[in-house]
């Protein structure tokens, strides 16, 4: 007995033609990706940051205490390290004596290690560390600017008031 049954299916033709169209689609989209993931990893960078300083500011005025923070190396985050950078790690501490650099017995208030490969932080007037005062400013006007990528930035600028906020910015 002959049956007549029809093949259903794709030909290796039908699917070599898919996975171009499907190579080409991706590789449109690809850059687009990439900007987007570094302006998320930009808008991350910049919330941590943020953090950091509205609790240090906040500390500050709640213990009538100086807060300051400094650069760390992550490798030991505990102490303040000068020949590093911002995008290595920060700490914010109480600063008993108000010398910016942390001592035994100051407490650390807040934590942050490393930033990803591809973040970059450029700073005005803040190269060691900052310094909140017990009412909440700082000693003079700043800025952090935070390049991802190479191309997607974001600033935090703090006034001679302490306040922070975010800014667009443009990288070096």
């Amino acid at each position: 007995m002959l049956t007549n049954s029809k093949n259903s299916g794709f030909t290796i033709i039908e699917a070599m033609v898919v996975l171009a169209i499907f190579g080409v689609l991706a590789s449109l989209t690809a850059p687009a990706m990439s900007d987007f993931l570094d302006e998320v990893q930009a808008t991350q960078n910049t919330n941590d940051l943020l953090a950091s300083l509205l609790l240090a500011r906040s500390e500050a005025v709640t213990r009538n205490s100086i807060v300051s923070m400094c650069m760390i190396n992550p490798a030991s985050p505990n102490i303040c390290n000068t020949s590093n950078s911002w995008q290595d790690g920060w700490i914010a501490f109480e600063d008993l004596d108000g010398d910016g650099v942390r001592d035994v017995g100051e407490e650390i208030i807040d934590t942050h290690t490393s930033m990803d490969d591809t973040s970059v932080v450029v700073t005005a007037n803040f190269d060691e560390f900052l310094r909140y005062r017990p009412s909440g400013a700082i000693t003079s006007g700043g800025s952090f600017s935070i390049c991802v990528g190479g191309s997607v930035a974001k600033s935090v600028v703090i006034n001679a008031t302490g306040r922070p906020r975010v800014a667009d910015a443009t990288c070096p």
